[in-house]
């Protein structure tokens, strides 16, 4: 019996033009894998310029809304800051105040506008200064926990681990550049607004700093600023700064206020900064409670601004 095969063309093109369809499907999706790669690679690459960058003050929205107020501090490398001038509307002026804002907050946001308002209706010039919120990567830096001195036993085990050492090392100097920038920018504002009251003629003025604003003011104090009086309202330090400052503090000579909150009762097992002053002799510091919410209301500034004239000027007396 013979055999016949039957030839069917439909069914061999069909296999042809399925492989064509899958082929185009095949290369677009190693297209869009590579795609993918290098994009990440991208938001990687933005990733770590991020964490250069923190948010500004507000330069733009304060001019706008005080025109006749905004002043421009000049810094290095050509970059500058905004600071808000408040003169005194009573006479005969009784002295300056540089007022540094909560971190976070602009020359004129939080408590800062109110109480540069109350303190120039009680006879003070006040200039404010924003302080810029560091970036997320910059705020985990500035918050990390102190570490304490290796022993003999952790730094034989480091030994025997160069490699990790290498990266640890190099993260930390990356972490310190960073975190030194920060404070420079901070401590170049500062410098700056002093010059600026200054030239108006005031000479010695208060420095004041708001929450963790707080440090930036003392630093500069201790570096040798002319200052009056160093004045702290709701202080918070970086954990960096606690361990030595109350022994750093021992030489300064500048009196200093503090304004912390009623609501806040002091940790026995962990002393706020002011009680660790107090406690340990501190001559020409002064605690004083004052009404306080998270985050400050403008409402609050009046009456921090009743306290501080009133403590500044019996300085003066």
């Amino acid at each position: 019996m013979q055999r016949f095969e039957i030839y069917r063309p439909g069914v061999f093109w069909f296999f042809v033009l399925a492989l064509m369809c899958v082929a185009p499907s095949i290369t677009l999706g190693q297209e869009e894998s590579g795609t993918a790669g290098e994009a990440e690679g991208v938001e990687a690459s933005e990733s770590a310029s991020r964490a250069l960058i923190w948010t500004g003050t507000g330069e733009r929205s304060l001019i706008q809304r005080f025109p006749e107020s905004a002043v421009w501090l000049e810094l290095e490398e050509g970059d500058r800051a905004l600071g808000l001038f408040y003169p005194e509307a009573r006479l005969p002026a009784r002295g300056a105040v540089l007022v540094l804002s909560e971190e976070g907050e602009t020359a004129a946001s939080g408590v800062t506008g109110s109480l540069a308002a109350g303190l120039a209706s009680r006879g003070w010039a006040v200039l404010t200064l924003g302080l810029e919120s560091p970036s997320p990567v910059l705020s985990e830096i500035l918050m990390r926990p102190v570490v304490e001195e290796p022993s003999a036993e952790t730094e034989a085990g480091e030994q025997e681990a160069p490699e990790s050492v290498m990266i640890d090392i190099m993260a930390s100097e990356s972490a310190d550049d960073l975190e030194a920038r920060y404070r420079s920018r901070i401590s170049q504002t500062l410098q700056a607004g002093l010059a600026q009251l200054a030239e108006r003629g005031y000479e010695t003025p208060a420095v004041l700093g708001v929450g963790r604003a707080s440090i930036h003011v003392t630093n500069q104090v201790l570096e040798g600023a002319d200052a009056a009086a160093l004045i702290w309202v709701a202080s918070q330090f970086y954990p960096v700064d606690r361990p030595d400052l109350p022994e750093r503090l021992e030489s300064l000579s500048t009196k200093l206020l503090e304004l912390y909150p009623s609501g806040a009762a002091d940790d026995q097992t962990k002393w706020s900064m002011g009680m660790r002053l107090r406690r340990a002799g501190m001559s020409g510091f002064e605690r004083q409670p004052i009404p306080w919410l998270t985050p400050a209301p403008g409402t609050l500034g009046d009456g921090i601004a009743s306290r501080v004239a009133a403590w500044l000027e019996s300085r003066q007396d």
